[in-house]
């Protein structure tokens, strides 16, 4: 999960810890930290949760002194395990994420005996790493679970908001330095996105036009999320070691002057080899023979919620749409879920998965 100090909202809401006894272990496998959480009496044959955590600007380490978050009490309470990688690098680590965590399965496997099912469940980039488990190792998992995930192809996500960053230079000029390439001393932090909203302010046509544009957002949390998109095209400036993005082609539409955004907006290419690893990490297939619950924030100001019917439309082409479903909860926020919403999303995926019982789209029942 991506939580950038104040700036995105990013929380799950209070909940009682779960009490049963859990033995808890971490570690590192090639470089990537793990954290294993095993309720009392699970046995070869019980259930076990591979969760893939979001976006992280820091390497992810876990001590085992550290406490659960609390939206694993409802699989705890329900007997499965959970298993966490840090992966071996932070930042846009699909490829590192998705060896990582199925490295730290298989060693799961080996060390307590195969589980009865398992379920990849995700957050926000997580859920895209959800989505390539699901893929890429079909028999690994009898379906998954993505909690505000970023699902869409990543460089249609990543070319939407380098679109969005450049018409904000164009908006505010000099508020935020180069975009190609961003500074590496850049730092998507709380006076970075007090400068933007200071700026946003000061102008506040040329602010609904952009929010316009963006789609999603608004004026308390919109700076927040283009420092942070800022940060992340730095990131995968750094990542692929040249510029992934362009919008030389792109012909925006949607502000409130279009001819003029179109006319003064910078342009900008990508580098093809650039461009190819976004590509490559991660672009869904659509062969998803395994079921797939999606859940969103209906007004999510990170990952759009409606991004994700970009996956359900390959899924048609693949002939697989059978296998997936979206729901969403009336909440602002990236990733505000109670426990409560997740157990009740986990509850109906084990439904789908072992009844047949495929669950209702649209508002969580």
């Amino acid at each position: 999960m991506r939580c950038l100090s104040i700036i995105v909202l990013c929380s799950l809401l209070a909940s009682n810890a779960f009490a049963a006894t859990v033995a808890t272990e971490t570690g590192s496998l090639e470089g990537a930290s793990y954290r294993v959480d095993v309720p009392a009496g699970w046995k070869k044959g019980g259930g076990l949760v591979v969760f893939f955590h979001g976006y992280s600007d820091e390497p992810v380490a876990y001590a085992k002194d550290d406490r659960l978050s609390p939206m694993f009490d409802p699989v705890l309470r329900e007997g499965y395990a959970v298993i966490q990688s840090g992966y071996s690098r932070p930042g846009w680590a699909i490829e590192q994420g998705s060896a990582d965590s199925e490295r730290l399965r298989r060693w799961f496997v080996a060390k307590h005996g195969a589980p009865g099912h398992t379920y990849a469940m995700g957050m926000s980039m997580g859920g895209s790493l959800t989505v390539h488990a699901l893929e890429t190792h079909p028999d690994a998992y009898d379906g998954g679970l993505s909690l505000c995930g970023a699902i869409e192809p990543s460089d249609r996500m990543m070319q939407r908001d380098f679109a969005v960053r450049a018409a904000f230079d164009y908006y505010f000029p000099g508020v935020l330095g180069e975009l190609v390439p961003v500074p590496a001393t850049f730092a998507a932090d709380q006076p970075t996105a007090v400068r933007v909203a200071r700026a946003m302010r000061a102008d506040p046509k040329a602010s609904a036009s952009l929010r316009a544009l963006y789609g999603a957002g608004d004026m308390d949390n919109l700076p927040g999320v283009i420092a942070a998109i800022t940060y992340d095209i730095k990131e995968m400036q750094q990542r692929t070691r040249g510029n992934p993005f362009g919008n030389a082609d792109l012909v925006y539409t949607g502000s409130t002057d279009d001819d003029a955004l179109n006319d003064g907006v910078r342009r900008y290419r990508a580098d093809p080899k650039a461009a190819a690893y976004v590509s490559r990490w991660y672009t869904p297939s659509g062969k998803l023979t395994r079921p797939l619950l999606a859940l969103h924030d209906t007004r999510d100001p990170l990952v759009i919620a409606s991004s994700a019917f970009e996956y359900a439309l390959m899924l048609q082409r693949t002939g697989h749409a059978d296998n997936f479903v979206q729901q969403y909860v009336k909440r602002e926020g990236h990733c505000v879920f109670t426990p409560e919403q997740i157990g009740k999303a986990f509850d109906s995926l084990v439904e789908w998965t072992r009844g047949g019982k495929r669950p209702p789209s649209g508002a969580q029942p």
